[in-house]
């Protein structure tokens, strides 16, 4: 189950590992500070206004926190008291080194032994990832692009969901969303189709398959209730 955003710590709010470089926080601070621009229209269906600014504030307070190494400390120390991070490992001992024997005089053999003994090197085979087109195949027999079908196609791609939210600049939460079926939270249709058509190419799937089959649930799940 999704936390709600006030109740995320600041690596959670901005997605990365408690043990992120600064680069990282730095790339991620932008990428979700662009999700939740206050006058983004895409999140007017999810959160209101105050909320919205809201949230960007807590983004930028999250960023200066995490950036400078003493603030980061003293946050560290705050989530381990409230068992929300993990004690740091003790430092490793330092290894221990073995006198050497002295060194006996090398062995010299005959260039014909190396000639008649040495066999040339067998290559070894190499795993490769999955290709696009393998991939391509598969989706041909799903039968609909369910939330559940879309993971399945992600997972026998080798593909995180950090890696896809890398490749579309989507977020990690949306991602989750479309696979869960979170219709309520996504966004409104429109948004909804673009977030599934940059899915679908990350996947190498077909976009207009891909968006149809999962627009029709979406439509479905949002329809007005008949009594």
């Amino acid at each position: 189950m999704l936390k709600k955003i006030e109740h995320l710590n600041y690596y959670e709010l901005l997605e990365v590992s408690p043990t992120a470089t600064s680069q990282e926080i730095h790339k991620a601070y932008e990428r979700v500070r662009r999700i939740y621009e206050p006058n983004s229209t895409a999140l007017y269906s999810l959160f209101s206004a105050d909320e919205t600014t809201a949230i960007h504030q807590r983004i930028e307070e999250a960023y200066r926190t995490l950036m400078y190494a003493d603030n980061r400390n003293r946050y560290n120390e705050l989530l381990r008291h409230q068992n929300e991070l993990p004690e740091p490992p003790p430092p490793s001992p330092p290894p221990a080194f073995k006198k050497l024997p002295s060194a006996q005089p090398a062995l010299t053999l005959p260039l014909d032994y190396y000639q008649d003994s040495m066999e040339p090197a067998q290559a070894q085979p190499q795993e490769t990832p999955a290709p696009p087109e393998k991939v391509a195949l598969v989706s041909q027999f799903i039968s609909e692009f369910s939330g559940a079908a879309i993971k399945m196609l992600r997972e026998q791609r080798g593909l995180s969901l950090r890696d896809v939210a890398d490749a579309t600049k989507l977020s990690v939460r949306y991602l989750e969303m479309i696979e869960e079926e979170n219709f309520v939270r996504l966004p409104v249709r429109a948004y909804t189709r673009g977030f599934l058509t940059l899915y679908a190419k990350a996947l190498a799937c077909d976009p207009d398959r891909m968006t149809a089959d999962y627009l029709k649930r979406y439509d479905a799940a949002r329809a007005p209730k008949t009594k």
